[in-house]
């Protein structure tokens, strides 16, 4: 289990900014910069609410590690493989190009802002579990924010 406060993880806010400065604001691309994370926003919740252990790591701070369905769909979903394989699908399709692009920027994005211990992506996926150990981005501006009022205070 993972401490509240060190998940690795991008805001679904950060994901749309992202895509918006790189790819532009068509909302069907500002959709598809989010939607990779559909799949742990969808089944995490309703999981661990029905999860015997959830009350107890709520109250100790933890996030508990989900059952591998839902690993595998959050795998799946960060796969630039994934990513690749529809693009070949969808070859023949132009307007699937700008979406395709903000999946696969989200995808890169999250790799260096995820730890290996909490999910991250696996951009290889089905055939590699390699990742990158990423830093978090949020832990580093928390972590300036206590900094700075700390010196406030003359700490």
């Amino acid at each position: 289990m993972a401490r509240w406060e060190t998940i690795n993880t991008m805001d679904p806010v950060s994901h749309i900014v992202c895509t918006a400065l790189a790819l532009g604001r068509q909302p069907r691309t500002l959709i598809a910069g989010v939607a990779p994370d559909l799949p742990w926003y969808l089944l995490y919740p309703a999981w661990l609410l029905t999860h015997p252990a959830a009350r107890r790591a709520a109250r100790a701070g933890t996030w508990p590690l989900p059952p591998r369905g839902i690993r595998q769909a959050h795998y799946a979903a960060h796969s630039l493989l994934t990513v690749g394989l529809c693009g070949l699908l969808l070859r023949r399709r132009p307007a699937s190009r700008s979406w395709l692009r903000a999946w696969a920027l989200h995808i890169l994005v999250d790799m260096p802002t995820h730890a290996r211990a909490r999910m991250a992506p696996q951009p290889l996926w089905p055939l590699s579990t390699w990742a990158v150990d990423g830093f978090s981005w949020a832990d580093l501006a928390l972590d300036a924010l206590r900094r700075l009022g700390a010196l406030a205070r003359g700490r």
